[in-house]
């Protein structure tokens, strides 16, 4: 997922995982390079009464992982 805004200099990058697949997540080598555990959890949907939510946030303690490609 790309995400562009004002003020930004470039395009951030992450990705989102499903929490419905736990063993494709637990293989995969991207959210594995996360060392936060709190950092791999924020990249994993939620799931609420409407469906799954993914909220990105660009600063602070729940800052989003982005990764550098």
């Amino acid at each position: 997922m790309s995400v562009f805004a004002r003020g930004l200099l470039g395009r951030l990058v992450t990705r989102v995982y499903f929490p419905d697949e736990a063993d494709a997540n637990a293989a995969d080598p991207v959210l594995a390079s996360i060392a936060d555990p709190a950092g791999r959890g924020r990249l994993v949907a939620v799931a609420d009464d409407n469906g799954l939510r993914f909220d990105i946030r660009l600063q602070g303690e729940q800052e989003t992982p982005f990764l550098a490609i």
